[in-house]
């Protein structure tokens, strides 16, 4: 029996720092200290829907499947997004359950790849559903508060948006690029009063506006969107998608 009492070594309990900076000191297991969700995708999906979460905003000729692709993901899980059309897309999301408090961490991690980086919206993050006609409201200020981060379509460059019961804020734009057909590890980072985003582990934004556009104390959903750019043949890929919070 090891010190934290549950029978596990610290470095599985707490992942190391490493390659991911914002999962030291963090519980990758349920425990008294951390509230954990990972979802690696390996269930059936119903009607466009993700087990396990709460709803789908599917635009006309979209779709969110099993990804079968040959060669991509083998027994690991995942989800294709598909749409006919250029700017439709779609999107899941999960209970209002989730609220940032001042001087407890979180972080939120999605590893996805994307045909055309700069050609598709790849958004993910919090987002209080004020509006859930389109996939984009989970990412766009038609949520009166939200956190997110990814890439919009007309740049492969990284950008964050974080907004508290509209208090316009806008978009920032990051300091690295995703690939086209790569798979990227996004993470969304709150330390208790800095919020920032990763790419594959390295710091690709801090959020400089003020501390009062960081929704806190707010009941916030997880969300995970794709939407396709000009290209209406372009395809996301999402291979995992896990949060973590500090009790």
């Amino acid at each position: 029996m090891s010190r934290n009492g549950v029978g596990l070594t610290e470095s599985i309990v707490h992942a190391r720092g490493h390659k991911f900076p914002y999962r030291t000191g963090m519980g990758m297991i349920p425990s008294a200290e951390f509230c954990v969700f990972m979802d690696d995708f390996v269930r059936p999906v119903a009607s466009n829907l993700p087990q396990g979460w709460t709803a789908a905003i599917i635009d006309t000729g979209a779709t969110i499947v099993v990804d079968t692709t040959a060669g991509s993901l083998g027994a690991t899980g995942g989800l294709l997004f598909d749409s006919d059309g250029a700017t439709e897309g779609a999107a899941f999301y999960g209970d209002k359950q989730i609220q940032l408090t001042v001087g407890k961490r979180f972080f939120m991690e999605l590893r996805f790849q994307t045909e055309l980086a700069a050609d598709s919206d790849v958004q993910f993050g919090l987002s209080s559903l004020t509006a859930t006609s389109n996939p984009e409201d989970l990412w766009t200020t038609a949520s009166d508060s939200l956190v997110a981060f990814g890439v919009l379509d007309g740049s492969a460059t990284v950008t964050m948006l974080a907004d508290a019961a509209n208090t316009g804020s806008t978009a920032e734009v990051g300091t690295m690029a995703l690939s086209d057909a790569t798979w990227h590890t996004l993470g969304i980072f709150y330390d208790g009063a800095l919020l920032s985003g990763y790419v594959d582990g390295s710091l690709a934004i801090r959020w400089s506006q003020a501390a009062t556009t960081i929704p806190t104390g707010v009941a916030l959903a997880p969300f995970v969107g794709f939407r396709n750019g000009s290209a209406a043949t372009t395809e996301g890929h999402a291979d995992f998608v896990r949060f973590v919070i500090e009790r």
